[in-house]
């Protein structure tokens, strides 16, 4: 029987789930080191340390974490925030999927939440607007 390799099914961010999943604890946590967040995906599974210290040197190339090389062990802190990863996500979806129109996306937040929230977005269009 042969085996073959499960590949990560690559998200339109750009983003794998393990990288995904690693830019959340950098997120929380700021600087950091691969130990530091290897230690923290373990708590939810085993993944590889070498795994891990790959994942965060491709975020790295692909400029979403700056990598530190000072130290003996590199840190890395996000290159981003989750607001601009988002927005940049968000952005994809419109340009690419949406064929540039916003119009579905808004009528899906509009369904998904609750009147305070729908009221908070209409004060945030307002904010844009002046």
């Amino acid at each position: 029987m042969v085996r073959t390799k499960r590949k990560r099914r690559v998200k339109l961010n750009g983003l794998n789930e393990l990288e995904t999943e690693i830019m959340q604890i950098v997120w929380t946590r700021g600087r950091t080191t691969v130990r530091d967040v290897h230690e923290e995906l373990l708590l939810v599974g085993y993944t590889p340390y070498t795994t891990v210290m790959a994942a965060m040197n491709n975020l790295a190339q692909k400029g979403v974490l700056k990598q530190d090389k000072k130290d003996r062990a590199y840190s890395y802190k996000p290159a981003v925030s989750s607001a601009q990863m988002a927005n940049d996500i968000v952005d994809n979806v419109i340009d690419k999927i949406l064929g540039g129109s916003a119009s579905p996306i808004i009528s899906h937040l509009l369904k998904l939440n609750g009147e305070d929230e729908v009221v908070e977005i209409l004060e945030l269009r307002k904010k844009l607007q002046s």
